[in-house]
């Protein structure tokens, strides 16, 4: 299996093209720099619209000329989009390197028919594939969409992504442009590619070649093998205190997300510090330390859910879109929102049976009335969405039945949902 990324960039000014000409020329010391030994500076495949292939400046005056199009102020004037595959894909055909490896020159061929395929015939203005750097399976591709305004042809990049947007279904630009290149590759390069990890759009209106240079590296560590990149990256990342929590946090939803799809109905909470059994005390025993204690693995799962927008709240209705920007398989949001349902129903279960524990006057508490109250059905809701449970005929218990929490409790003992399944 073989990965597509991208990475985009916003070019407003003149000087930032002539910037990018100067880089893609191998002028600036940066761009000396990430020339591989042994290699010729600027050695690869490109094209422009320009009669120098890398001068960027050029080939944009000559594609407002085209096309008789006009810019407005403080817009873009065009897009740099870096797209990627897995080295590896190239590689199955000869060398990284070879401009005469077929499946580089495919790839340089369909970067700009794709960026053309929403852009607009005659948007991309160059294209370029270097191969004189260490990694490779990376074309730049310059887009400059254009639009009629008021009768008038104008350059817009904004309009051209917003119909992207709505044509792939995406909430945001670079949701939208991440995948229309992985739908593009899989179609016309390889069934066997699929779509990167998904990453926030780069906010810079320029990149400087320094960081155009590691926004490069980023897109090709998101293509690589899992097992690599993955521990790579973190390996190479200086992380904060801040980032290395969330990224645990991150990683730890992954691994509740893998265990309820290996469990299904089955699954269970983390385990607390504290079992069930060993709570002790009496009437006079503050009960929360203990219930936080015993249910402490539950509701880390259920708060780091929520600092990624995937609460119980999140959950309720929203047809499986929330959480889409950290886990883009519709299978890991169905699964995650179980998983916080059950976190949150084990978290309501611990707190009735540690509180029934300490009682000395027999009256017991039911799990609905404990927090979160909602998560019993969110359990039900998301079993059946998953197919792991049918649709049930409910019953409404009656009027009696409703305020006799003894017996209702001691029902609920019996089957053992006090204590966790």
């Amino acid at each position: 299996m073989f990965k597509a990324a991208i990475r985009v960039n916003k070019l407003t000014t003149i000087a930032q093209l002539r910037g990018a000409a100067l880089h893609a020329q191998r002028h600036d010391e940066t761009g000396k720099a990430r020339v591989r030994k042994d290699a010729e500076p600027g050695f690869g495949l490109a094209w422009s619209k320009a009669e120098n292939d890398r001068d960027y400046l050029a080939a944009f005056k000559a594609h407002k000329t085209e096309l008789g199009a006009g810019e407005r102020k403080g817009a873009p004037l065009c897009l740099q989009a870096i797209c990627v595959v897995s080295p590896e894909w190239v590689e199955k055909a000869g060398s990284l390197h070879d401009p005469d490896n077929p499946r580089n020159r495919q790839l340089f061929d369909q970067a700009k028919a794709w960026a053309e395929g929403w852009g607009g015939k005659g948007s991309v203005i160059a294209t370029r594939l270097d191969l004189d750097e260490k990694g490779g399976a990376v074309v730049d591709v310059l887009i400059s969409p254009v639009r009629e305004s008021r009768g008038k042809p104008v350059i817009s990049t904004n309009k051209a992504l917003r119909e992207l947007k709505e044509t792939t279904g995406e909430r945001n630009e670079y949701s939208a442009l991440q995948t229309s290149w992985a739908d593009w590759s899989r179609k016309h390069l390889d069934p066997e590619i699929v779509r990167g990890t998904r990453k926030e759009i780069t906010q810079r209106q320029h990149l400087s070649p320094e960081t155009y240079g590691a926004v490069m590296d980023k897109a090709r560590e998101s293509v690589r093998a899992p097992s690599q990149g993955l521990w790579e990256a973190i390996r190479d990342t200086d992380l904060s205190e801040r980032d290395t929590e969330a990224l645990s946090d991150f990683l730890m939803l992954k691994g509740e997300i893998a265990r309820h799809k290996d469990q299904g109905r089955s699954y269970e909470p983390p385990e607390g510090a504290l079992e069930l059994h060993r709570v002790g005390g009496d009437s006079q025993t503050d009960p929360w330390p203990l219930i936080r204690a015993v249910r402490s693995g539950a509701e880390r799962v259920f708060e780091a859910a929520h600092g990624f927008g995937m609460g119980l709240q999140a959950n309720m209705g929203d047809g499986y879109e929330t959480g889409r920007e950290f886990f883009p398989s519709l299978s890991d949001r169905m699964h995650l929102a179980a998983v916080v349902a059950k976190c949150g129903a084990f978290c309501a279960r611990i707190e009735a049976a540690v509180k029934n524990m300490l009682r000395p006057d027999g009256i017991q508490i039911e799990d609905r009335m404990c927090w979160p109250q909602e998560a019993p059905e969110e359990v039900e809701r998301h079993e059946m969405n998953l197919g792991l449970t049918a649709p049930a005929v409910r019953q409404e218990p009656s009027a009696e039945r409703d305020t006799d929490f003894t017996d209702r409790s001691s029902e609920e003992r019996d089957r053992g949902l006090s204590h966790g399944r």
